[in-house]
C-alpha cells in the first residue's frame, strides 16, 4: 500500500503518522508546503520525501497561504510519479484545499482543529473554501467527537473518528515511582508550542499567584518547547521576578518528550480556544500519571471525560482559579493522586496509538477495496 501524506512535514503530528504507517510496512510519500527544521525522515524505511520548499514558513500570513497554490502543479506531477493508492491531506483549509484542487482520487481529508473551528468564521470566502475542500474527499477523519460535530456544520459527509493516540508503554512512569513526595520539589509543567493559543502566559501568571500565596513553597515551573512567543514569555517571567523558579527548555527532540513528562508532577494545559480539539500532550500526561489540570475547551473536556474523575477542568483565562486548584492539589495529595489512576486507565481504553493506527489502516484498506 502506498499513501501520499499531503501535510506539514514540520509538524510532530505528521511525523508520528508517517513513522507509524511506515512501521506497518506502508510506503509513505510526504508532500509539504513547509520546510522541515530537521530531517527526521532521513534513513527511515518506507518514507520518501516527495517535496518541501526551500524556506520555512509560519503558515500564519495570508501571503504564505496564497503561495500554497503555486505548489498545485508540482503536486500533480508527484502524484503521477509516486502513484499512491490514496492521497491523504491533513488540515482541511490549506492542504485539504490544494488536495481537492488536484482532483486525485481516492482522497481523504483529516481535520485538525483551527481549520474547522477558526478558519471558516473569519470570512464568507473562508467559509466557502472550507465547504469546497470538504466536498471532494470520499472520507473525512477527525480525532475527536467534538471536532466531528464542528465539521458537520460544513459538510453532510460521514466523518470517521480516529483518536490521535499515544504509545502507552512509552508514556508511563516506572512502577513504584511516586509524585508529590514530601520535602521534594514539586514540578508544575507544560509541553506545547510557545504560541498564544496555548495559554502559556496564563500558566506563568498562575505560577506567580501560587508563589505569592505561598512564598516558601518548594515548586518549579518547567516550560518545554519553543515557539514565536518564547521571548515574550521569558520577559513576563523576568517582569514577575520568578526567573529562579522557571525553566525554559527550548525545542526538544520528539524522542525526549516522554522523559520530560516523567519529570512533571502536575501538568497544566490552559489552551484558550476550542480549536484545541483533542490535546495529545494532555493524553501523554494522563498516561504518564501526572496530575492534569486543563482549561474547559471542547477537546480537553472530551479527553478527560468532562468530569473530575481523571483530572481538574478550569475556566479559560482565569489564572486565579487555576492557582486555587494547584493549592488544592498540593494540600489534598491523596485525592489528586487517585485521579492519576483513573486517567491512566482511560488512556489505555481510548487512546492506545497502536489501536488507533490499526483503525486508520483499516479505513485505508476498506477504501481501496
Amino acid at each position: 500500500m502506498k499513501i501520499l501524506l499531503l501535510a506539514d512535514i514540520g509538524s510532530s503530528h505528521t511525523e508520528k503518522w508517517a513513522l507509524g504507517l511506515a512501521s506497518k510496512g506502508i510506503k509513505v510519500g510526504i508532500f509539504s508546503f513547509n520546510k522541515a527544521r530537521f530531517a527526521w525522515f532521513d534513513g527511515i524505511d518506507n518514507i520518501e520525501l516527495l517535496f518541501q520548499p526551500e524556506e520555512t514558513v509560519s503558515g500564519n500570513k495570508f501571503s504564505e497561504k496564497m503561495g500554497y497554490f503555486r505548489y498545485l502543479p508540482i503536486l500533480k506531477s508527484k502524484l503521477r510519479e509516486f502513484k499512491p493508492d490514496i492521497l491523504h491531506a491533513h488540515y482541511a483549509s490549506s492542504y485539504g484545499l490544494i488536495g481537492s484542487l488536484s482532483k486525485f482520487q481516492p482522497f481523504i481529508i483529516s481535520v485538525w482543529g483551527s481549520d474547522v473551528y477558526d478558519f471558516p468564521k473569519k470570512s464568507w470566502l473562508n467559509n466557502t473554501l472550507l465547504k469546497y475542500a470538504l466536498s471532494k474527499p470520499k472520507i473525512i477523519c477527525s480525532t475527536s467527537e467534538c471536532m466531528k460535530t464542528e465539521t458537520k456544520k460544513y459538510t453532510s459527509k460521514e466523518i470517521d473518528v480516529i483518536p490521535f493516540g499515544i504509545d502507552v508503554e512509552k508514556f508511563a512512569r516506572d512502577v513504584g515511582v511516586k509524585i508529590l513526595k514530601e520535602n521534594e520539589t514539586i514540578t508544575i509543567g507544560n509541553i506545547k508550542s510557545l504560541e498564544d493559543k496555548y495559554g502559556i502566559d496564563d500558566l506563568i501568571k498562575t505560577f506567580h499567584l501560587l508563589l505569592q500565596n505561598q512564598p516558601n513553597l518548594n515548586v518549579q515551573l518547567l516550560i518545554v518547547g519553543d515557539g514565536n512567543k518564547r521571548g515574550e514569555y521569558e520577559a513576563l517571567v523576568n517582569e514577575l521576578n520568578i526567573s529562579e523558579k522557571v525553566v525554559f527548555t527550548g525545542r526538544i527532540n520528539h524522542d525526549e518528550i516522554a522523559n520530560f513528562h516523567r519529570k512533571i508532577d502536575v501538568f497544566v494545559c490552559l489552551s484558550k480556544l476550542d480549536s484545541e480539539s483533542f490535546g495529545v500532550s494532555l493524553v501523554e500526561a494522563m498516561s504518564s500519571k501526572s496530575i492534569v489540570v486543563a482549561s474547559r475547551v471542547d477537546g480537553f473536556r472530551e479527553v478527560l471525560g468532562d468530569n473530575d474523575k481523571c483530572g481538574y477542568l478550569v475556566e479559560k483565562n482565569n489564572p486565579q482559579q487555576v492557582a486555587e486548584v494547584l493549592q488544592e492539589i498540593i494540600t489534598s495529595k491523596e485525592l489528586a493522586l487517585n485521579k492519576t489512576n483513573f486517567a491512566r486507565e482511560r488512556v489505555l481504553q481510548e487512546y492506545d496509538w497502536n489501536q488507533n493506527l490499526k483503525e486508520m489502516i483499516a479505513v485505508y484498506q476498506e477504501f481501496i477495496n
